[in-house]
């Protein structure tokens, strides 16, 4: 499990580095948004799988994130609907870092 929670540890450090660039958001950017975010997803539900029980609130990113691949794909094709977006893109920075900070708790304890 704690093998899951490092590769997913990545995948998300990873998101969170390409949330935080502020430049350059272009169809290349939200291609390998949408990809790192897929395979976050993946990497999410694979550890939840792999726990007995999973918590609401974990339960509420992976669905959150799985909204927001939906997002992607449409921002991914047509660029210029970002800024409807804005806002969702923001919730989702925010919702990588708590994940993040569940994670590094986890991986401490």
């Amino acid at each position: 499990m704690f093998n899951t929670l490092r590769d997913a540890q990545k995948k998300f450090q990873q998101l969170q580095r390409l949330l935080n660039e502020k430049n350059n958001r272009d169809s290349a950017y939200f291609t390998q948004l949408n990809t790192a975010t897929e395979e976050a997803y993946v990497l999410m539900n694979e550890g939840m799988c792999s726990s007995t029980s999973v918590c609401h609130e974990c339960a509420d990113h992976r669905d959150f994130i799985r909204s927001m691949l939906e997002i992607l794909n449409e921002i991914e094709t047509n660029t210029a609907s970002a800024d409807r977006y804005s806002d969702k893109l923001t919730q989702y920075t925010e919702r990588v870092n708590k994940i993040l900070k569940n994670i590094a708790i986890v991986l401490t304890s």
